[in-house]
């Protein structure tokens, strides 16, 4: 989040941030640390105030960053190895598993899947965090970055990509 606002608005939009969250404005965070929820929402609400953007656009505009930007980079094997974003979607639980194993306390999401047409993915989403809304975000931001064309809806915390 912090090089997505930092990029997009400015590093003092990014202090402007933390402060609203109630965090200290050099607050560092360790791309290997689990950050705790309440922090998490405390600044993506922080980065809704500092940047005059609803709640909404502020998950859009991270769904997208993470999908297109920073997680290619840093999970650079697993995107090459997909041939499309149903594959890496499909590859999530796995991935979420293989890394965070040395994350101390890390708490990544568990999906099961379905597939009742090919161009369709059922997510289950499982976790006691309740983070399900950014999904819809993550998904249209993998998509993006394959160059393909999805529709997301989520009904509970099972989420329906169409891909067209």
């Amino acid at each position: 989040m912090e090089e997505l606002v930092t990029k997009k608005f400015g590093a003092d939009k990014w202090k402007a941030s933390l402060r609203c969250a109630g965090l200290p404005d050099n607050k560092a965070f360790m791309t290997t640390a689990d950050v705790p929820d309440s922090e998490v929402l405390a600044i993506m609400k922080g980065i809704g105030q500092a940047a005059s953007l609803s709640s909404d656009q502020v998950m859009e505009a991270f769904g997208d960053y993470w999908s297109t930007v920073y997680a290619p980079d840093i999970y650079k094997v697993y995107f090459d190895k997909a041939k499309g974003a149903k594959e890496l979607l499909l590859n999530l639980d796995q991935i979420h598993v293989t890394m965070t194993k040395s994350m101390k306390g890390a708490a990544p999401p568990h999906f099961t899947y379905e597939s009742p047409a090919p161009n369709v993915l059922i997510m289950h989403y499982e976790s006691p965090r309740g983070l399900v809304a950014l999904m819809p975000a993550l998904i249209r931001g993998v998509a993006k970055y394959y160059k393909e064309k999805v529709t997301v809806t989520t009904t509970g915390n099972s989420l329906r990509a169409q891909f067209s």
